[in-house]
């Protein structure tokens, strides 16, 4: 094949320097039919020309006999899932064994990349405006967690015109940690978008109706009236239709996790990420733009609507019993409530990070969140009201040995216990009551103090906190307990002109 610059040497050799055709084939070493050739072409051989003419090969009966059937299955697969369409193997298997094909495999192969670029989806340049939309995704990724290796799950936000990343890292994908995302991302915005893309995930659609409609979760619901924006969903299995986000997540995971982060928390490794969306945005250019991801930002965070003025309460409601043993169970766990709400119904709210129980529209208990499984968490407070009445079994109790109490407490029962029996059970929950008034920080340092002085007994741990607080502790009385003559005794407030008159009397 005679390319352009063979083409161009034969015409100079022949118009300018006058060389014959045997004289030029001999030259160039190529045979004189070929120069004769390219000297009758009135055009030089571009690429299109070549293309015209060695890309005129005709198909033989046989393949043009299947030609139309592998049309219609290419066609029929652009409307199956993208992970389940027709190879070019799988069509010559089919054409061989229904069709009985003849043809070689690698015709087939040829045939079928020329013509699957004829079925392919035509998408379209996009220009979002300034404040408008963002666009939502969860990734996945593996992280060093206190040297064990763990699989994480990655919240990913892009401002799809300045386009802005926010990454921020959970152990789960489960509802709080969805809604958690959003209460941190629009508070790195500083501010709200008018819309948002997603995908159908369960944890904001319960439902695929007609179209784009979908039964959105309340709890999302109610996210999106919080704040103010509007939820928008990509067609199911239609990721191109958020393209801005599938990038940032797998962009996210060969950038930000490789090499694999070795934290010793997520609140670590949330602040590495943060870090890291804030240089990349300094660092990168927003496409068919001179300017940095930062400078575009900075243009349009002047677009977006004010935060309210509260943060959306993140988590996930579910109504619980409270068993005998005052306590709630949650996803495997059990988390105590005050002994006095035993047999009542309460609600949980789940957050990312703790638990919180409400009864009544108050809060009666809050335990960090624990993703373990069959655990116990408890607070020795939520039992020490029944502990009065059976101040024995604060020995064995399962909240007096949890890690928040102190040792010297336990030390110092033990001393109650030798030398007053079960006398000293009673007075010991007794002196533990008293962190209602005092907090258990000054109660620990009284009874560090009364062990330091080898005394181990309720009156002496009392005088030390008098004297600490240089106050007698007053436990107020509830009216309902009150006798009837204090509680309607009123005292007449004292009038100082009585007073005076008093001692002009004895001035005279």
């Amino acid at each position: 094949m005679i390319n352009m610059a063979n083409y161009h040497r034969i015409k100079f050799l022949k118009e300018v320097e006058g060389l014959s055709q045997r004289e030029i084939a001999k030259k160039l070493g190529i045979s004189r039919n070929t120069v004769s050739k390219y000297l009758k072409q009135k055009e030089a051989p571009t690429t299109l020309i070549r293309q015209r003419s060695y890309g005129k090969k005709e198909y033989s009966e046989e393949t043009k006999r299947v030609l139309p059937i592998i049309d219609q299955w290419l066609a029929d697969d652009q409307k199956s899932w993208v992970k389940q369409k027709h190879t070019a193997a799988r069509i010559y298997q089919r054409l061989v064994e229904d069709y009985h094909f003849k043809g070689s495999a690698s015709n087939i192969r040829k045939i079928v990349a020329k013509r699957k670029p004829s079925h392919q989806e035509v998408f379209i340049p996009l220009e979002f405006q300034f404040g408008h939309q963002f666009q939502f995704d969860w990734g996945e990724a593996d992280i060093i967690l206190q040297g064990r290796k763990q699989r994480i799950y990655l919240f990913c936000l892009q401002v799809s015109a300045s386009r802005l990343r926010f990454v921020r890292a959970y152990t789960h994908e489960k509802q709080e940690a969805f809604l958690d995302g959003f209460v941190h991302a629009f508070e790195f915005l500083g501010g709200v978008l008018t819309e948002g893309l997603f995908d159908n995930l369960k944890t904001a659609v319960m439902k695929l109706l007609k179209g784009r409609d979908r039964l959105e979760q309340e709890t999302f619901l109610a996210l999106q009236a919080h704040y103010g924006f509007k939820a928008t969903f990509a067609n199911p299995r239609k990721g191109n239709e958020k393209g801005r986000v599938e990038g940032t997540v797998g962009y996210t995971r060969r950038n930000a996790f490789v090499p694999c982060p070795d934290v010793q928390s997520m609140d670590e490794l949330n602040d590495d990420l943060l870090d890291w969306c804030l240089k990349e945005a300094k660092r990168k250019t927003v496409p068919h733009t001179s300017e940095t991801v930062a400078q575009v930002w900075a243009k349009e965070k002047r677009t977006l609507r004010s935060l309210p003025e509260t943060a959306f309460e993140a988590c996930h409601l579910v109504s619980c019993k409270v068993n005998p043993l005052s306590l709630i169970n949650i996803e495997t766990n059990q988390y105590s409530v005050p002994c006095g709400y035993v047999g009542q119904a309460v609600w949980a709210k789940k957050f990312v990070d703790r638990v919180i129980i409400v009864a009544q529209n108050q809060v009666i208990a809050e335990h960090p969140r624990s993703y373990e499984r069959f655990k116990m968490f408890t607070h020795l407070d939520h039992y020490l009201d029944v502990l009065l009445k059976k101040p024995r079994a604060i020995r064995d109790a399962h909240p007096f040995h949890s890690p928040e109490i102190p040792e010297v407490f336990r030390r110092f029962h033990q001393k109650m216990r030798e030398q007053e029996g079960a006398d000293g059970d009673r007075k010991f929950v007794r002196l533990l009551l008293l962190h209602r008034e005092l907090g258990m920080k000054r109660l620990t340092q009284a009874i560090q103090k009364a062990e330091e002085k080898q005394i181990f007994r309720y009156e002496a741990v009392h005088e030390i906190i008098q004297e600490m607080t240089n106050d007698v502790i007053v436990t107020d009385l509830p009216s309902e307990k009150a006798p009837d003559v204090l509680r309607n005794y009123k005292v007449d407030q004292a009038n100082i002109r009585q007073y005076g008159q008093l001692l002009e009397e004895v001035r005279t």
